[in-house]
């Protein structure tokens, strides 16, 4: 008997550390939550312009300095309500809080619904905004909402899983097209909260016009993943990116670095 009830606690035991070594992985808004974020994003940029003499005293007289220094830094606090799941959808509203965008300002709502894991939004409010701008914004944060989908998969912890993700960044009159490998490294798992180290490479794909250019860039960070929830609470990305290209007559050396600090509080809706 006593040998019996030992060989459960050791199994009871052995499962509860198994299935402690690996998540369900899976990203979304859930129904009937809301998710309060704040966002705190650091960017500097540093850019350089190489060109004749005649070039450069252009830029001078325009009031462009050389090399061209700017450090900014924006502020979001939001919080996003869902609703009530009805077949493979959900309603979702979205309304910003705090926020030092002058487009962006506090009060904004978004309103739409979540459809098979896809978010659609129908109708913006804005007290600043006019009908054709939440029209192009509509249609941007739908894209900003829906351009990372993450992979639903078993992750044990030491595992990693890598995604690439299109970008697009214009400079001057080009637009470059980039690709994002981020790798996520399941680093542990501790009280219903998996921890992932974030690495990224940033790769350039092509450009509108045949200039030449060269880039590299890294990203380092770490995200912390509510298992119950299926949603990250905390989001935190340092990123380095050279780049250099020469247009038809000048050329440009661009040094950027960001620091994303994001964290979102989870609860749910009282019924």
């Amino acid at each position: 008997m006593k040998k019996t009830t030992l060989l459960i606690l050791l199994t009871f035991f052995y499962v509860k550390v198994m299935c402690q070594e690996e998540i369900n992985f899976k990203v979304g808004y859930l129904p009937n939550f809301n998710y309060i974020l704040k966002q705190k994003q650091i960017l500097e940029n540093n850019v350089k312009y190489i060109a004749s003499d005649e070039i450069l005293q252009r830029l001078e007289n325009n009031g462009i300095e050389n090399p061209t220094k700017s450090k900014d830094t924006s502020l979001l606090k939001s919080i996003s309500k869902t609703g009530k799941q009805i077949g493979n959808e959900f309603p979702v509203e979205i309304e910003l809080l705090e926020s030092n965008n002058p487009t962006l300002v506090s009060g904004t709502k978004f309103y739409g619904k979540t459809i098979d894991g896809e978010i659609e939004i129908d109708s913006i409010y804005s007290s600043v905004m006019a009908v054709d701008e939440k029209e192009v914004l509509i249609q941007a944060m739908e894209s900003m909402l829906n351009q990372i989908k993450y992979p639903n998969r078993k992750i044990k912890v030491g595992e990693t899983f890598e995604q690439k993700n299109p970008i697009s960044m214009p400079i001057a009159d080009v637009t470059i097209e980039m690709e994002i490998n981020s790798k996520y490294t399941l680093r542990k798992i501790d009280k219903g909260v998996g921890y992932f180290d974030l690495n990224q490479d940033y790769i350039i794909k092509s450009a509108t016009k045949d200039y030449e250019m060269v880039l590299d860039g890294t990203g380092d960070g770490q995200i912390y993943y509510d298992i119950e929830k299926q949603f990250f609470t905390k989001f935190y990305l340092e990123m380095e990116m050279n780049l250099k290209t020469e247009l038809d007559v000048f050329a440009i050396e661009l040094q950027t670095k960001s620091v994303m600090d994001q964290t979102t509080h989870i609860e749910k809706t009282k019924m």
